[in-house]
């Protein structure tokens, strides 16, 4: 009876630490997606920066023009 209990503590033993091992890799994971969404914020708010910057340095000729080519035209 004494060695069914051993095997059966060491088969526990086993399991809890594949489990352990298992979620940790789950949330390494999860860490890794977190951060390749920050990054990817982190480049959209760059690229809003910049837009935002070359609006506030563009005169209102310049903006004209550009939004003539997105423009329908009056044929």
């Amino acid at each position: 009876m004494a060695k069914l209990q051993l095997y059966a503590l060491i088969a526990a033993g086993f399991v809890l630490g594949l489990l352990g091992i298992y979620s940790a890799g789950m949330a390494r994971g999860q860490d890794k997606i977190k951060r390749k969404i920050d990054a990817k914020r982190l480049d959209n708010i760059h690229i809003k920066n910049e837009v935002g910057d070359e609006m506030d340095a563009a005169d209102d000729t310049y903006l004209a023009h550009r939004a003539a080519r997105w423009m329908r035209r009056n044929d």
